[in-house]
């Protein structure tokens, strides 16, 4: 699609830029302020989440200390328990309890002496720091084969009123198995960080790897252990999670492990709360809506204006078939109509002015052959006479002299008209090229000149540099016929011409002045017409010739008023450009 863009018209182009920045703009904005919205929202959203699941994950490790007060309590309540265990210590768990104990997870079952002395342990630890009096639920550090784990245990002393004769500990070693039951009940990465002197490590995420606990900023160790409050990241874990972490704190009120509850930083999340990406995802959104927006407003409004353009341009063509399609029922379906009601109405007054130019052309023909005959009839009848006339035997050598000199002249007089004629006629094609505009016109004048009497010239040529585009072969003759003019007219008397040049408005003026006697105005619209002609042996046919010529090279001639006494007689070509 980009490289489609360029194929659009102007008007596309700028009704697609209008409509592309007036949705592109605000969306922009909108998708930075949304952007931000969302991402906010989104993170307290996971944020909230996170910290429910690791409540959850808490309760769960209350629900373990729960069941072993429940159960301890249930024991010591039955006096032939108690009985039983001051004779036997070894007998703390009866063999009929011991399935509901592994069913609640149980795995740790301890005596004690009033004096906190172990008499009795159903695994091999040895636990660092034991509970405060009256404390019925503790998170104790336990050693169990040279490995430092923690204990969710439930404290009942036997009797539960009275000065105690022992301690009923029971419990649950909290290891893998715990992780794994956090990580399925909230669906949340679980890890347990133990404390061994001022770090805390990992031991059972990754069977035998140790994690340590590292990557937390000095504050979050304070309110960990100093304040005994979660932590909350949204870098957790080297970047890999959002999570909290928790503080497991022993009955000395010291911080013995870290609980850590996170979510992976993966897939939509990462999209919905990282702004910079929803902003990109919104102004590329925003971007995509505007062009699509302004290519169809642009196709819809635009293209049947380009159809009419299309048209104009093929009716200013000349092209008078051009049709536009109506593509709608709308003001531009009107002007459509409207246009092509307007092209059928040139094409038939195209088609009357070619039958009426054809019709004005035989007429100009017929007159043009009439007047052609009207001068060749008088000369062919002077020889016709002339020739008659020679036959006879009387005539002297004088006679036969004048009669041999008229049908000479005569003939003459028919071949030059008939070449004015053909010369007229022919149309020529111009081998055009760049010319100083004067130097066609000087030329004539010097084969004008040559054999003539003295003629004095002005010369005013202000076009200094200027060139044209012509044929100066066709401009001189064109200037030689005007010439010709000027010099029969100033006959009999002391001739003066004045030749000027000057450049107005893109042309180049060019003009010849003679000090004759000048051109009626009756009979100036009548000066460039075939055959029409005020001397008694001219054809008629010179200043028409000069008038074709003039223009066969992009030029006019015209007959100006004259500046003073005479005639005066003006070119204009265009100016050549670019050189």
């Amino acid at each position: 699609m980009p490289w489609q863009l360029f194929r659009l018209g102007r008007l596309q182009r700028k009704v697609l830029l209008v409509i592309s920045v007036i949705v592109i703009v605000p969306m922009l904005v909108a998708g930075w302020l949304a952007a931000e919205w969302v991402s906010i929202s989104f993170e307290n959203r996971l944020q909230q989440w996170i910290v429910d699941a690791a409540r959850a994950n808490q309760n769960w490790l209350q629900a373990y200390q729960n069941d072993a007060v429940m159960l301890g309590r249930v024991l010591v309540d039955d006096e032939a328990y108690v009985a039983n265990i001051e004779r036997n210590p070894e007998a703390a768990i009866p063999p009929q309890i011991r399935r509901i104990s592994q069913e609640l997870s149980i795995n740790l079952i301890q005596l004690y002496a009033p004096d906190k002395k172990l008499l009795y342990s159903s695994l091999p630890v040895e636990v660092n720091a034991l509970w405060e009096r009256g404390q019925t639920e503790a998170v104790l550090k336990v050693v169990r084969k040279q490995k430092t784990m923690l204990a969710a245990v439930g404290i009942t002393p036997i009797p539960r009123t009275g000065k105690p004769r022992y301690y009923l500990v029971l419990g649950s070693l909290l290891g893998q198995d715990f992780t794994e039951e956090l990580a399925q009940l909230t669906g949340l990465k679980a890890r347990l960080y133990y404390r061994e002197g001022k770090n805390y490590f990992d031991l059972f995420s990754t069977p035998g790897e140790i994690i340590a606990l590292k990557g937390l900023p000095a504050q979050a160790f304070h309110r960990l252990e100093k304040d005994k409050k979660s932590y909350y990241s949204q870098e957790a874990e080297g970047g890999l999670y959002r999570g909290l972490y928790t503080p497991i704190v022993d009955p000395t009120g010291r911080v013995e492990a870290i609980m850590f509850s996170g979510l992976e930083r993966r897939g939509v999340q990462e999209v919905l709360t990282n702004q910079v990406v929803l902003f990109l995802f919104i102004s590329l959104l925003g971007i995509v809506i505007g062009v699509l927006t302004g290519l169809l407003l642009s196709r819809i409004v635009v293209r049947p204006l380009q159809y009419l353009r299309n048209g104009v341009m093929q009716l200013a063509g000349q092209n008078f078939n051009a049709n536009v399609p109506i593509t709608s029922n709308d003001e531009l379906g009107d002007l459509a109509k409207a246009f092509n009601a307007m092209a059928a109405r040139l094409r038939e007054a195209r088609d009357e002015q070619t039958q009426r130019f054809q019709t004005d052309k035989l007429a100009a023909m017929g007159e043009l052959s009439a007047a052609l005959a009207h001068e060749i009839r008088n000369p062919i009848g002077i020889i016709n006479t002339s020739a008659a006339l020679l036959d006879r035997p009387e005539n002297d050598p004088v006679k036969r002299a004048q009669l041999t000199r008229m049908i000479r002249e005569e003939s003459l007089r028919v071949s030059n008209l008939v070449q004015d004629f053909l010369q007229l006629s022919r149309h020529r094609q111009p081998g055009f090229a760049v010319i100083d505009p004067a130097q066609p016109m000087e030329r004539a004048l010097e084969i004008a000149l040559a054999g003539t009497k003295p003629v004095r010239v002005h010369k005013q040529f202000n076009h200094d540099a200027v060139k044209i585009k012509a044929d100066p072969g066709l401009l001189q003759q064109a200037w030689s016929n005007i010439f010709t003019n000027a010099l029969q007219a100033m006959h009999g008397k002391k001739g003066e011409l004045v030749l000027h040049t000057a450049v107005a408005d893109g042309q180049v003026l060019l003009s010849v002045q003679d000090n004759g006697p000048g051109v009626p105005a009756e009979i100036m619209p009548r000066l460039f017409e075939p055959f029409f002609t005020t001397k008694e042996q001219g054809t008629g046919l010179g200043l028409t010739i000069a008038y074709t010529l003039a223009e066969a090279n992009g030029g006019r001639l015209q007959a100006a008023p004259p500046e003073g006494s005479g005639a005066r007689f003006v070119m204009w070509f265009p100016v050549c450009k670019g050189l």
